[in-house]
């Protein structure tokens, strides 16, 4: 029978013998892995390296598959970085010193779109390999350098194109279709042939057709070229100083010459400024906002100032004034340094030579002379009668001294018109003069028992040769300065009843006319007037009068007696 107590119980396995050994036991609870195991650490990343592309060069840089080596040190060092340069060194060439600025300004045109589109690719193609390059976890020091210089890079050309193509680029067309956008000078040439005149701006070809004008038959008898001109092209300037130097043409400035203007001024010899002309210098400028071309520019410019005579200091100031500014040399500072030709102080001309010359020298005398010029500015003919009558005293053989002095009877017309016309400050520095006049000739005398003095009071106009230098400096700087003063509002008119006898009462009797026959022209003298002392006292006793009483004598000094 069976033993219900060795009945196997709810554990046991009856297909087990009993003497197989048990199961191990279940480990304890510490000792069971965790219910979320820990991650094991990820094995570094390599580089991926691009699998080749079917694609081109240009189509490989531009969607960023090369290696940031070679799109940045190679596609866009070596070159866009030399290509952006050559695009400015082109305009800045095509500025300062190009020879043919049409056939440059198409070239460029031309070329212009090839090297913006081969910068930009050069430029997006090292920024997306910059980005792949950092994405798969490479240097970031070298990835984002590359980040900074071509944002740098682009913000330059983008600069470059608004500030510099840009604004240009109708220029650049213009040049292209022949037409200069900055204008041409004007070139007179005198009827006689003897003087050619420049005005204006100097642009593209203004050289060649100079050189043209100078080389032609009408021009056989040039003496002189006249400037008056803001500036222009550089390298026209320089090719016209290149034509005129070695022909010795007297350069005479009449208005302002600035800039381009002062390299053809200084090709020539004698130089000369007319009164009222200046002569303006400042940097010169490229277009472009590149320093290195401005500056390769200024030392062209400087070596050309050298090369013409312009001294160092001056050159200096020259680079130190910004382009869009203007320096205006001071005229003694000219002077100085020899750069233009003194001005006469005195009514006397630089004559010219005996039995070289003819009457159109005279004329060209006349004019170079400032208050001669500044007498036919007020006075037009002035110059004409003048060298008239100074061209018939050369060839009746008159001394030089007396050529001078042929000058003296047309001027004798204009004198009392210019002291009418004069403010009271002007006629008074003349009343002065006259003064010191009459007391330097008053111990000279000019012949028989006639001081020089009472001769100057006559009209007779060949003493004034008698006159102290410094007078007549002084008298020539009076006439320059009231034959350029304004127009007065309104001419004085001729002395009243009661303004003779206030000028009897505070004055003289003598006073009225007692100055109006000092331009007479009278070569043979007049009757015997007063004597000198009490002329030359009576004018001293004017500083004395109350200012109303003072001016109204000194106008009435220069009226002839009505009554």
């Amino acid at each position: 029978m069976n033993d219900p107590r060795r009945q196997p119980g709810p554990t046991s396995d009856p297909t087990q013998s009993a003497d197989r050994p048990a199961a191990p036991a279940a480990p304890a609870s510490w000792q069971q892995p965790a219910a979320h195991p820990r991650r094991a650490a990820p094995a570094p990343r390599r580089p991926r390296v691009p699998e080749p592309s079917q694609r081109g060069y240009f189509a490989r840089h531009w969607h960023g598959e090369m290696s940031l080596v070679r799109a940045y040190w190679v596609n866009n060092l070596l070159v866009a970085m030399p290509l952006a340069m050559a695009l400015t060194g082109l305009m800045s060439w095509i500025s300062v010193k190009g020879d043919s600025l049409q056939v440059s300004a198409i070239a460029l045109l031309l070329v212009l779109p090839l090297l913006l589109g081969l910068d930009v690719w050069c430029i997006v193609g090292a920024w997306r390999s910059a980005g792949h390059y950092l994405r798969e976890n490479g240097s970031r020091l070298w990835g984002y350098l590359a980040y900074i210089t071509l944002a740098l890079g682009a913000l330059q050309l983008l600069v470059s194109v608004l500030f510099g193509v840009l604004p240009s680029l109708g220029g650049y067309w213009q040049m292209a279709r022949g037409i200069d956008p900055i204008g041409h000078a004007k070139f007179s040439l005198s009827p006689d042939g003897r003087s050619l005149r420049l005005d204006g701006t100097i642009g593209m070809g203004d050289a060649t057709r100079m050189r043209d004008l100078l080389d032609s038959e009408a021009a056989r008898g040039l003496r002189r070229i006249e400037l008056v001109s803001p500036g222009g092209r550089l390298h026209e300037a320089e090719l016209m100083a290149a034509a005129l130097k070695p022909r010795g043409h007297e350069v005479r400035a009449v208005g302002d010459c600035a800039s381009a203007c002062t390299v053809v001024f200084l090709a020539g010899r004698p130089r000369q400024l007319t009164p009222g002309a200046r002569l303006g210098f400042h940097r010169a400028s490229t277009g472009t906002y590149n320093p290195v071309f401005e500056e390769l520019a200024n030392q062209q410019l400087e070596a050309t100032y050298r090369e013409l005579g312009l001294p160092q200091p001056l050159i200096d100031k020259t680079l130190d004034t910004p382009s869009r500014s203007i320096w205006f040399a001071p005229r003694e500072d000219l002077l100085a340094h020899a750069l233009i030709a003194p001005m006469p102080q005195t009514l006397a001309i630089a004559l010219p030579p005996v039995g070289k010359s003819g009457l159109p020298d005279f004329d060209d005398a006349l004019r170079i002379h400032p208050v001669w010029d500044a007498l036919e500015q007020h006075s037009a003919g002035t110059i004409d009668a003048v060298a008239k009558r100074m061209w018939d005293a050369r060839l009746a053989g008159a001394p030089d001294e007396d050529v001078q002095a042929a000058a003296l009877s047309p001027l004798a017309r204009q004198v009392p018109a210019l002291i009418a016309r004069s403010d009271a400050a002007s006629r008074r520095r003349y009343v002065q003069l006259v003064a010191d006049q009459l007391r330097a000739l008053h111990a000279t005398p000019a012949g028989g028992s006639r001081p020089a003095c009472r001769d100057l009071l006559d009209g007779r106009l060949d003493v004034r040769r008698q006159l102290p230098i410094g007078l007549q400096i002084r008298e020539s700087q009076w006439l320059l300065d009231a034959a350029t003063a304004p127009p007065p509002r309104w001419l004085p008119k001729a002395a009243t009843a009661i303004e003779i006898e206030v000028l009897n009462r505070s004055v003289g009797t003598a006073a009225l006319g007692m100055l109006s026959r000092l331009w007479a022209d009278a070569p043979d003298g007049a009757a015997a007037g007063p004597a000198c002392e009490p002329v030359i006292a009576m004018l001293d006793r004017l500083a004395a009068q109350p200012p109303a009483r003072r001016e109204l004598a000194e106008r009435l000094l220069f009226q002839p007696r009505a009554f």
